[in-house]
């Protein structure tokens, strides 16, 4: 999620010199401000000392979606199934899949998706609607459960970041703003690292859903109008080699649901078997393809894309196009078929199988004299063109942290640790009635908002003195944050640089990275407030040294994994993409800026 600046309201418990607006869109614009006049020691008073202004960017292209053989006045052609599938399968392929995401009522599937600003959209391939504001979402991530609300309209579940499951009734859904009321339906599914809806996976005609956690695979039943409060155990630690879990409706014509996973060797078909006290799964089998279907970021599923009764899949590659396989209804697809492109500021697609990654997308960059930008990303690991959005951020006067939401909505926050009088604040709008965040100190030398790390959904922050590393929980406000706690000792002085934004090991929790002249080194988080942080583990030698600044930017490629910049004293940036293992958390690097980054010492 980008950052956004909201219009500072009146009324701020002291005077600031500071303006805030609002940043919609998908593109980046530079835009002029006036220089702010200099602080001085006697005039500042230990809040915000920069200015920003708002920037306006140009209406974003929309993405494409032309299926062969839909339109908006074509009707469905159902393929009927081979041999004896018999009368419960021919049931499921006419119907199921794209009853769970037909949102429009041409009997096609269609495409639900959170965009990069944060609002949910319904996209019927001829026409969408901006489904969800970006101020009324707190959308983590989007699953298709069907019909929940017995309408027989395709419906839509919401997670948020603190675990709350949200149904939204999709009897309008292609109205703007239709989707945004909502019915909680549970919470404490951040515990979670992956939720999906296969369809029913048991036989009883109710939608179900899977929620995997580091100790495995659990198992929802569907209840017609929500899911089971207790989950039932169908699969171990093994279910974490996988880094998607899709949940496809019907693809083998049986008329129970089936998943398919993705590990590093290929994509395979689970099929369903109707047990709801069991292992639900019959023996899967491999899709073709093998190490081809690691050229998506997102597999997404669920849906009859070409009205024929059969479920089909689509992946989305890291150029932002989508590629569509249509379902023979046998277990079996179609080659691949390019049916979209634009695609890479969407973050989310409804039924995709990555876990998703939340709460920050992009950059900041200070120069030496204080002025300040942004720089969105693309969703294909670059950057737009920089936002210039203030001036006067002294570097004497304040450090700054770009940090993982501090509420709700997903939108980063920006943080001055002030120099003056040791505070934290929170220089967002929506603070400015108050924005001192925390009482801190003027002994800390690093701060850093990398997200949840005490497993509440809430993002946290870390203070780092010469003797101490403090914890700071998170209230899901932004506005304050609990008591700091001590979670470590001098030992944490030994880095030089500490950055993190999301996960790095594909556990779901929030990790963090390290650096020392000797090398990278990864802590691995844990979800427990008292012991935040694994043992450190080296992930690269002393070549990190070479670069003048390192960044965490959250997921710039749209699948769901934490990825690093870093920039050298010759002006060059390379993005490091995260991979989602432990052991090797980074890809070979890719050089993005061939100069001029070094006009930057403050990349965040």
């Amino acid at each position: 999620m980008p950052f956004h600046l909201f219009d500072a309201r009146p009324g701020a418990r002291r005077p600031r010199r500071i303006a805030l607006s609002s940043v919609l869109g998908c593109a980046a614009l530079l835009v002029s401000v006036s220089p702010a006049a200099s602080a001085s020691a006697d005039t500042r008073d230990g809040g915000p000392q920069g200015t920003v202004t708002r920037p306006v960017p140009p209406a974003a292209a929309r993405p494409t979606f032309s299926v062969p053989g839909r339109s908006a006045t074509a009707a469905p052609k159902v393929r009927r199934p081979s041999a004896a599938k018999g009368a419960k399968g021919l049931k499921s392929l006419a119907l199921s899949a794209a009853q769970r995401t037909d949102f429009d009522g041409d009997g096609f599937g269609d495409l639900a998706y959170r965009a990069n600003y944060g609002a949910v959209w319904a996209d019927w391939g001829y026409g969408a609607s901006e489904a969800i504001s970006p101020d009324d979402a707190q959308v983590k991530d989007l699953l298709l459960p069907g019909d929940l609300t017995g309408d027989g309209k395709a419906d839509l579940l919401t997670l948020t970041a603190t675990g709350e499951l949200r149904l939204h009734d999709g009897a309008q859904a292609t109205v703007t703003g239709a989707l945004g009321p909502y019915t909680r339906l549970s919470t404490g599914w951040q515990a979670y690292n992956k939720l999906f809806v296969p369809g029913d996976l048991t036989g009883d005609g109710a939608p179900d859903l899977l929620a995997r956690s580091t100790a495995g695979l659990f198992l929802f039943p569907g209840t017609g109008t929500g899911f089971a409060a207790t989950g039932i155990s169908v699969g171990g630690a093994g279910w974490s080699q996988f880094d998607q879990l899709v949940g496809v409706d019907d693809v083998n014509g049986d008329g129970l649901a089936d998943i398919v996973a993705r590990n590093s060797t290929g994509l395979y078909v689970y099929p369903g078997n109707g047990s709801s006290t069991g292992y639900p799964f019959q023996e899967r089998f491999e899709v073709p393809g093998g190490s081809d279907w690691q050229k998506y970021n997102q597999i997404i599923g669920g849906s009859d894309y070409d009205g024929d009764g059969a479920a089909d899949l689509m992946g989305r590659t890291a150029e932002g196009a989508l590629t569509l396989y249509r379902g023979v209804g046998d277990g079996t697809f179609l080659p691949a078929e390019a049916v979209g492109t634009n695609w890479g500021t969407v973050t989310q697609f409804a039924g995709a199988g990555n876990q998703p990654n939340f709460g920050k997308s992009g950059v900041f960059a200070r120069t030496a004299d204080g002025t300040l930008y942004y720089y969105e990303t693309t969703g294909t690991g670059r950057l737009q063109e920089k936002y210039l959005i203030g001036t006067g951020w002294d570097r004497a006067d304040s450090s700054l942290t770009h940090a993982v939401s501090l509420r709700g909505s997903g939108v980063s926050d920006l943080i001055q640790h002030s120099t003056y009088d040791g505070h934290l604040y929170n220089t967002a709008g929506y603070a400015a009635a108050d924005q001192d965040l925390a009482g801190g100190s003027k002994l800390y030398n690093l701060v850093v908002g990398p997200g949840d790390l005490d497993g509440d959904g809430k993002s946290d922050l870390l203070a780092r003195s010469s003797t101490d590393l403090f914890f700071y929980a998170g209230n899901g406000d932004g506005l304050s944050v609990k008591g700091r706690v001590s979670v470590g000792g001098s030992g944490w002085s030994q880095f030089n640089k500490i950055v993190g934004a999301g996960d790095l090991t594909g556990d779901g929790r929030a990790d963090i990275v390290a650096r020392t002249p000797d090398g990278l080194f990864l802590y691995a988080g844990t979800g427990k407030a008292a012991t935040p942080f694994g043992a450190k583990a080296q992930v690269g030698g002393a070549g990190w040294s070479q670069y003048a600044t390192l960044a965490a930017p959250g997921d710039m490629n749209g699948d769901g994994v934490a990825d690093l910049l870093a920039s050298n004293s010759a002006g060059e940036l390379y993005y490091y993409a995260g991979t989602g293992k432990a052991a090797t958390p980074f890809k070979e690097r890719v050089q993005i800026g061939s100069g001029g980054w070094n006009q930057y010492p403050d990349l965040l």
